[in-house]
């Protein structure tokens, strides 16, 4: 007794023109997975910007009501809890220094910090060249001159 199976494999041709379609499929995914991570890493620094910006305005707002704090010079501290040394954030007319400014935030995960009082970068750490993808924060200079955000996105690979 014989049985006769109609089930047939795939020919060397069919698995060829398969290979192939998924390799041209592969050469247009790559470059398009690429550009999506650059995209990630500019609305990363979108978000850090933003932060930024919030934390310099809730510091400052603090600083207006605070009895301690003084917006007129370059000196003086808040308190914010979780923040800074012991919740303590030093302030430039009324704004965070560059050095606290990072204490502002509350999440720096794969984040970079390079930090002095009177500026702070913050870069992806996934990035390869932070010097074009970066957001730096410039504390104030003035009671009448706010921290400046400048945010720089030319190149995040």
């Amino acid at each position: 007794m014989q049985k006769h199976s109609s089930e047939q494999g795939f020919t060397l041709i069919e698995l060829i023109v398969v290979i192939v379609i998924l390799g041209i499929l592969a050469a247009f995914a790559i470059p398009r997975f690429v550009s999506l991570q650059n995209d990630a890493r500019r609305s990363v620094l979108q978000g850090v910007s933003g932060s930024l910006q919030a934390a310099a305005a809730l510091a400052y707002s603090k600083a207006l009501v605070s009895t301690t704090a003084q917006t007129g010079s370059s000196g003086g501290t808040i308190s914010v809890p979780g923040a800074g040394t012991n919740g303590t954030v030093a302030l430039a007319y009324g704004y965070p220094t560059g050095a606290s400014i990072s204490t502002m935030l509350q999440d720096t995960t794969n984040i970079g910090v390079s930090a002095t009082t009177a500026a702070a970068t913050f870069w992806p750490t996934s990035a390869g060249n932070s010097a074009d993808c970066k957001v730096v924060y410039t504390a104030a200079t003035s009671s009448t001159v706010p921290p400046t955000v400048v945010t720089t996105s030319t190149d995040c690979s």
